[in-house]
């Protein structure tokens, strides 16, 4: 899957073209509605490689706080006994 259909969720299809006068011109039989919005990316960008060692999501541990010490070992499992007082499966 390339960078469109993970941008777009594969939904739309994706149109090339170039930009002249701040105006993108499509490629050859590319049709698109007048007026409808559109999200313009330059190629440059989607060729570029993720860094998922600079993403803060990925390294959890730098910025989760520590649990408290009393924190129920099952408490995942078991959740639900302790925010609704049910019975422990």
């Amino acid at each position: 899957m390339d960078f469109i259909q993970k941008f777009a969720g594969g939904v739309s299809m994706p149109y090339k073209g170039v930009v002249k006068g701040n105006v993108v011109i499509l490629e050859k039989g590319a049709k698109i509605a007048d007026g409808m919005q559109v999200v313009v990316i330059p190629e440059k960008d989607m060729e570029r490689e993720i860094d998922f060692d600079d993403d803060p999501f990925l390294n959890v541990d730098d910025w989760l706080p520590f649990p408290p010490e009393d924190t129920p070992r099952d408490l995942a499992h078991q959740h639900n006994h302790y925010l609704y007082g049910i019975e422990k499966k």
